[in-house]
């Protein structure tokens, strides 16, 4: 059986095109694509969108087609423009109809019958802006003429592929944005995993695993994505644009939040059913969920006989939060006639429900106290009702039962309902409709395998701060037990009977010795991963407190305490007063918590911000409140965000410190089922014995090299040995990676004190193996931060030297090579190194050393295939080594232009010329000719194309396809200027 050989186009890309093809999709071949977008500087297919305007809006004169689609083309590259792109696919603009003297909406895409529609996909889609760098898509989907879908493949051998995706994605941003100024969405694959996201929010966090039963395979999640009905209702469905710290940012929802979405409809279109509770964790997205629920509603006026959605929230702050942040949605639902109210008093949801208001109320749970009963009979009154579990615990819920008698009442959770006889009553209250309690779950274990959170580990703080166990049970365990502790506030009132135990909280020496314990900690373990942290007080006093004690141990502007206030502080509590922030102060520093090179750096926090608050860079809550149950729940969920920082570094878990000692008996703390909450926290120490056990093994399989020679010559033999395979590369990157991020997030701790030669050893054989097959040199680019401080101490040690260098590559430096010791591979990918350090250094050479530069590749590619020996592979290199100084000699000496003497160059050995009687030179010089006339060419289609039209004339000797060949040979030779 031969070998299957993996690359990038073979396994992934082309095989993408056929399994679309099979769904539905129509394949078009880039050349096609590139002759209906207007060549390289296009993007939409002006012929496919013609049609498409004129078929489903027959009322447009020609004259208004044409005017549509010179908008379209005009719309920015920004994320603004790239929202306004989707307005126009969902039908959401309009233009004048001339005959019947109104504006009409357009259509452009028909989202009822797939089947109407055009569905193209092509490949190695490349745009060329006028005088800038071009970029290439490795696949685009297109409908209609218009580009929805950009998908980057990658090879499946290749470590962090997806990273790699997101980073490319990143780059078109910059480079070119014309590229993602349409397309929607974004794939990134590589056969194994299947990521989509959207563009202009290009980040790993934002990115989600596809997943769809009952298969698992590369060809059914591309055919489940891009199945046409589904594909296109995302489009229109699933896309979100918002506005969040004043940024307009992009999302897509994902599957747990589509399937909830499509069951709340579904349960508010049966008159049968007139309940329902959703589960989705804390972080999973539910204010989205929410409001793309309310939208679909409230959208199908005939189906729900326009409806009226009420959506309850029971702070103030959470009402401000859908005030702020999901602003964009409120607005584009008004503008697509869908009225909106804040019932901001009791008196105007009374007469908002009195006057039969049909839109969406959004409202606090305590503005229906006392409104009157049967306030509005009608059925299709929906009620969401956000943190359900203790939005209706007290007679609020039952106001607002009474005042809609008739309506369709969801509740949503972020938190699973506790094994309590309040949890009892909140399944008794929304659950009666369906067997097992919930309409929806998604659950901490699923958000956390499908990386939508993040687990979190905690670790006690030293015995001589944390109270005593017996204390915590009897002032605060056994004191809450006969409470419903549902929110902060009704935890406040349990601590405020804990006299002693609020008294060992905020007495001023433990409050120092905390304090202390924070700042290094957080010095040592926080900080240089780039990340922030809660310190969670017992009540105002301790949060003041901890500020002046902070202050003494680091800059007072790293950390900001941010409590509720009260007016009677300046006389009861002066300390409390003077800490206290003013509101604009607040605002701003909540926005700048978020930002990691802003400061403040900590927050001291022990009722605000404990819900609601979504700051993905904070990594570690140093807790000394006592919690339980779903304060306890929401409160560590903080920490539990994805992040990704500006270097791709990934934030592997959230980190809590307890002061308290309420995670030591998680049984008492989490009174949930167990299944509900497994996998929510687990002890610091599980990660330590990975640790242990990942580097013990490690050790044996990469740094135990028996052989002759020094060190560092058995560890050059290693790399140019065992690691010539891109398996066996790709198989160590990950274990490395996997023992790196646990070393990040432990050290420094006495445990790690033997371990720190094997891990350092470990990461500089990473370094090595990773320059060694690097393009370019970059020894400790791809370390975490602590990591690379441990290194960079020693980069030119061990041997290191010849692995993190640059060569020459020319015939002198390859015959000193040949000299030395070491295995010819290494010596191999050293001089290919050098050939890209040449044309990175000397972009003017790049047509003349490019065809030189394809060549050592394959050797490359043969080397690692082992189809050839690295003696043998030398003795290429030499070969090449010779011809590209007789190549650079013989360009000084032509007088032709780089691009001309490039393209002689790559022909002076043709066959097919040489039979035909065309000579090189001469084609050379014509070629140099032509581009005096046509400068352009190589960002200008039209000059490109007449360009192509004069070289045919020489070669009518030639084959049509032998012209074709040539002719397509020579104008690379003038891209490959254009792209360095």
């Amino acid at each position: 059986m031969s070998e299957m050989k993996i690359s990038e186009a073979g396994t992934v890309q082309f095989p993408m095109v056929a399994h679309a093809a099979a769904i539905g999709w129509t394949p078009i071949a880039p050349e096609v694509a590139k002759q209906k977008r207007g060549g390289e500087s296009g993007m939409l297919l002006r012929d496919e969108l013609e049609a498409a305007l004129a078929k489903f809006n027959p009322w447009m004169t020609a004259d208004a087609i044409r005017q549509v689609m010179e908008k379209l083309e005009a719309i920015p590259p920004t994320i603004e423009g790239n929202r306004e792109t989707l307005a126009w696919l969902r039908g959401e603009r309009q233009w004048y109809d001339e005959a019947e003297k109104r504006h009409r909406p357009v259509q452009l895409i028909d989202f009822d019958r797939p089947g109407e529609n055009v569905l193209q996909v092509t490949w190695e889609w490349r745009l060329k802006p006028p005088a800038r760098k071009g970029n290439r898509a490795d696949v685009m989907f297109v409908v209609n003429g218009v580009p929805v879908c950009i998908v980057e493949h990658k090879n499946p051998k290749d470590g962090g592929a997806i990273d790699r995706g997101v980073t490319q994605l990143k780059r078109y941003e910059k480079e070119t944005p014309e590229l993602i100024g349409a397309p929607q969405l974004f794939n990134v694959t590589h056969l194994i995993d299947y990521w989509y996201g959207v563009t202009w929010n290009a980040n790993r966090r934002y990115m989600a695993r596809w997943k769809r039963e009952p298969e698992e395979t590369y060809k059914f999640a591309v055919q489940a994505f891009f199945e046409p009905s589904e594909f296109l209702r995302t489009l229109r469905d699933w896309i979100l644009f918002y506005v969040e710290d004043g940024e307009t940012r992009k999302s897509v929802l994902r599957e747990h939040q589509r399937i909830a979405i499509d069951k709340v409809v579904a349960r508010c279109a049966d008159s049968s059913k007139k309940r329902g509770l959703v589960w989705h964790t804390q972080g999973s997205g539910k204010t989205f969920t929410l409001l793309t629920a309310a939208r679909l509603i409230l959208e199908d006026k005939m189906r729900f006989s326009n409806a009226t959605v009420i959506l309850v929230v029971d702070r103030t702050e959470l009402e401000g939060q859908l005030k702020g942040w999901v602003e964009r949605l409120l607005g584009e639902m008004q503008q697509q006639a869908i009225p909106i109210e804040r019932a901001n008093s009791k008196e105007k949801i009374r007469d908002l429900l009195r006057a039969d208001f049909r839109g969406l109320i959004i409202s606090m749970i305590h503005k229906f106290e006392g409104i009157d009963k049967d306030a509005s009979t009608r059925d299709n009154i929906y009620v969401f009702i956000d943190e359900a579990h203790r939005s209706v615990a007290k007679d609020l819920g039952t106001y607002l039962m009474a005042a809609v008698p008739q309506a369709t009442i969801i509740g949503f959770t972020g938190t699973p309902i506790a094994k309590t006889a309040q949890g009892e009553g909140t399944f008794k209250i929304f659950g009666t409709d369906d067997d097992k309690g919930y309409l929806d779950k998604y659950s901490i274990r699923e958000s956390i395998e499908d990386e939508t959170t993040l687990p979190i580990r905690h670790t006690m703080a030293p015995s001589e701060m944390t109270v005593p166990a017996d204390r915590l049970d009897k002032e605060f365990f056994d004191l809450a037990a006969a409470d419903a502790i549902t929110d902060i506030d009704e935890l406040n009132r349990v601590l405020d009977r804990a006299v002693g135990l609020r008294t060992f909280l905020t007495a001023d020496d433990r409050i120092d010795k905390v304090a202390a314990f924070v700042a290094q900690h957080f010095k040592e373990r926080v900080l240089p991963l780039g990340y922030k942290a809660f310190l969670v007080g017992v009540n105002r006093e301790a949060c003041a407190k901890y500020k002046k004690a902070l202050d003494k141990l680091l800059p007072a502007e790293w950390s900001e305490a941010v409590y509720t206030e009260n007016p009677a502080d300046i006389i009861e509590r002066p300390l409390v007063a003077q800490v206290q922030l003013s509101e604009d102060r607040e605002t701003n520093v909540r926005l700048l918590f978020k930002k990691p090179a802003e400061e403040p750096k900590i927050l001291i926090v022990t009722d605000k911000l404990l819900t609601g608050y979504d700051a993905p860079v904070l990594y570690c809550m140093y807790l000394d409140k006592p919690m339980r149950d779903h304060v306890l729940l929401q409160a560590i969920a903080r920490v539990n965000r994805p992040y990704v920082d500006a270097n791709g570094v990934q934030k592997r878990v959230g980190l809590v410190v307890d002061f308290v000692g309420v995670l030591r008996e998680l049984k008492k703390a989490l009174q949930f089922d167990s299944s509900d909450v497994s996998g929510v926290i687990e002890d610091l120490d599980l990660m330590l014995k990975d640790f242990l056990s990942k580097i013990a093994q490690a050790k044996t399989v990469y740094l135990e090299v028996a052989g002759e020679g020094s060190a560092d010559e058995r560890l050059e033999k290693m790399i140019y040995g065992r690691f010539l395979d891109p398996e066996a590369r790709k198989a160590f990157f990950e274990a490395y990676k996997e023992i790196e991020a646990l070393w990040e997030i432990l050290s420094p701790s006495p445990e790690l004190r033997d371990h720190i030669a094997t891990f350092k050893r470990l990461a500089q054989l990473y370094a090595a193996v990773r320059n060694a097959y690097a393009d370019r040199v970059g020894y400790v680019a791809d370390l975490a931060y602590k990591t690379r401080r441990l290194v960079e101490e020693s980069v030119t040690q061990d041997g290191l030297g010849r692995l993190t260098k640059s060569v020459t590559f020319d015939v002198k430096t390859l015959e000193s090579l040949r000299r030395e010791s070491g295995p010819d591979e290494g010596k191999v990918f050293n001089l290919v190194r050098g050939l890209q350090k040449e044309m990175d250094d000397q972009p003017e050479q790049a047509p003349v050393l490019q065809p030189l530069k394809d060549r050592a590749e394959r050797i490359l590619k043969d080397l690692q295939d082992r189809t050839t020996t690295g003696l043998a592979a030398m003795d290429q290199i030499a070969a090449l080594a010779k011809e590209k100084e007789e190549a650079v000699r013989s360009a000084k000496e032509s007088g032709l232009s780089t691009q001309a003497f490039g393209a002689y160059w790559a022909l002076k050995e043709d066959a097919a010329l040489y039979e035909a009687g065309v000579s090189a030179k001469d084609l050379a010089q014509q070629l140099e000719t032509a581009l005096s006339r046509f400068p352009n060419a190589a960002v200008n289609p039209d000059e490109q194309r007449r360009l192509r039209a004069a070289l045919y004339k020489p070669l009518l000797g030639l084959s049509q396809e032998g012209r074709a060949r040539v002719v397509d040979l020579v104008i690379k030779q003038i891209l490959a200027d254009t792209e360095q």
